[in-house]
């Protein structure tokens, strides 16, 4: 599987997985390679960035969801933020 992504007109990746995508490859990726790809964004877009992810169950991981809001500020867009912020209406 490969994994890129785009933000600010930056192309951000791309990312081979060697293997199926399952919750320890995900949290791998995002943990080790996301930030190195992220180096050439400017800091101004970083603070500003969101990850949308595609609601795969494997995202929804107690751990990759805690990774990723403790890293990106809860900043992220997927099925559970989208829920939340409907039922709160």
């Amino acid at each position: 599987m490969v994994w890129c992504g785009i933000v600010n007109g930056y192309l951000i990746g791309s990312y081979f997985f060697d293997r199926n995508v399952d919750r320890d490859s995900y949290l791998e990726s995002t943990r080790n390679h996301l930030p190195v790809r992220l180096e050439n964004v400017d800091l101004p877009t970083r603070v500003r960035m969101w990850l949308q992810q595609d609601s795969a169950a494997l995202q929804f991981e107690l751990i990759v969801r805690q990774f990723l809001n403790y890293n990106y500020n809860s900043r992220r867009v997927d099925e559970e933020v989208r829920l939340n912020a409907f039922q709160t209406l």
